[in-house]
C-alpha cells in the first residue's frame, strides 16, 4: 500500500528497488556522519527487507509529482520478544540532494499517522545520535517528545555514542484528524 502526503509518497520497497537501496546505504554521503558505512548488495537489502517485514515495514520516500526516490523510511518492533510491551521504532534517511526541505518530517508524520490508524500500537519511538540536530527537529515536528538520553548505546566510527530517545503515544496522537491538523502532511 502506498501512503500519500502533500509532497511525498511512501512506497513499500520491492525487489526492483534493492539495487538503488544498496547503492544509497553503501554511500557515505547518503548516510552522513551518524551511521556506520558497510557495503550493501541487493541480496543484503533483500534480507533486511524480509527480516524487517516480519515486525514492521520498509519504504522508499518518493516525490509525489516527479515519482523520483528521495530517501528511505521504515519501522520495526524493538519489543517483539516481550508481548507486554507494545511499540514500534521508526527510522528514515533523506538523500543528501533533498535534505532541508521538510521531506523527512512529512514522511515521518505520514508513517506515524498510518501506524496509529492501522495498528493497535500504543507507542512509536525513534532514536537519534546526539549531535544530529536536524533529525531531532524532524521528530519534534512530527509530534514526538524527547524522553531522555541513552548513554553509550550506539557504536559509531569506533566509539560508543549517546542517543536521544523520542516517542509519541496514542494518547498524544488522539486521532487522524487531530494529528493531520497539527503536523506536516
Amino acid at each position: 500500500m502506498v501512503l500519500i502526503g502533500e509532497k511525498v509518497e511512501l512506497k513499500p520497497a520491492q525487489p526492483q528497488d534493492y539495487r538503488l537501496f544498496a547503492d544509497w546505504w553503501s554511500d557515505p554521503k547518503y548516510l552522513g556522519n551518524f551511521y556506520n558505512i558497510t557495503p550493501e548488495t541487493p541480496q543484503t537489502i533483500q534480507n533486511f527487507v524480509e527480516v524487517a517485514s516480519q515486525s514492521g515495514g520498509v519504504y522508499f520516500i518518493i516525490d509525489k509529482a516527479s515519482k523520483q526516490p528521495l530517501g528511505t523510511i521504515g519501522y520495526w518492533n524493538p519489543f517483539s520478544m516481550t508481548p507486554a510491551f507494545n511499540g514500534f521504532e521508526i527510522w528514515y534517511q533523506i538523500h543528501q540532494d533533498h535534505r532541508g526541505k521538510g521531506l523527512a518530517t512529512q514522511a515521518a508524520s505520514i508513517l506515524v499517522n498510518h501506524l496509529f490508524n492501522t495498528t493497535p500500537v500504543n507507542r512509536i519511538q525513534a532514536t537519534v545520535v546526539v549531535g544530529n540536530n536536524a533529525s531531532c527537529r524532524v521528530l519534534e515536528k512530527s509530534g514526538m517528545s524527547k524522553e531522555g538520553v541513552m548513554r553509550g548505546v550506539w557504536f559509531l566510527h569506533g566509539d560508543y555514542r549517546d542517543e536521544h530517545l523520542y516517542s509519541i503515544v496514542r494518547e498524544d496522537w488522539v486521532s487522524d484528524q487531530n494529528y493531520k491538523q497539527k503536523h506536516a502532511f
